[in-house]
């Protein structure tokens, strides 16, 4: 009698155990190796940084964008979106190694002139976008009004 519970116990804890395995579900299987950028987040990603009141027509900033990727970067990407209009592509920069030791990321910066057209309390987006050549792609806004 003790033999049989014994191989119940067995056969039930090996259903139990086996009914665990998850190797053969396809959710859990690696589809792919691609990987995203990652921007970096800095505390002086615009300079002058963003006033309260906002940015005065014409201004220029300078705008400094770090990332990293592990996969191959094919260009960055600057928009610009005006209250709620759809973005516009202010320029595509193909990607140029420029590694920083100090930061330990690439670095690009970029020179943005605050439109001049919209009027005053207008709300405008800038975003920064780093392309990998497998077309994943990673973004870094800010946010400021027409002062």
């Amino acid at each position: 009698m003790k033999n049989i519970k014994l191989l119940c116990l067995m056969i039930f804890a090996t259903v139990i155990f086996s009914s665990c395995d998850r190797t053969e579900d396809p959710i859990y299987q690696k589809t792919t190796d691609n990987r995203y950028p990652t921007v970096v987040s800095n505390a002086n990603f615009v300079t002058p940084s963003v006033p309260t009141a906002g940015y005065v027509k014409g201004t220029v900033l300078s705008v400094e964008f770090n990332f990293i990727s592990f996969d191959s970067i094919k260009e960055i990407q600057f928009y610009e979106k005006i209250a709620t209009a759809d973005s516009i592509l202010l320029k595509t920069t193909p990607y140029a190694p420029a590694f920083s030791k100090i930061k330990n990321c690439d670095t690009l910066v970029y020179s943005y002139t605050v439109p001049s057209a919209p009027a005053s309390g207008t709300s405008i987006v800038f975003r920064g976008r780093v392309v990998n050549v497998n077309g994943l792609t990673k973004d870094r806004i800010f946010t400021y009004k027409i002062r």
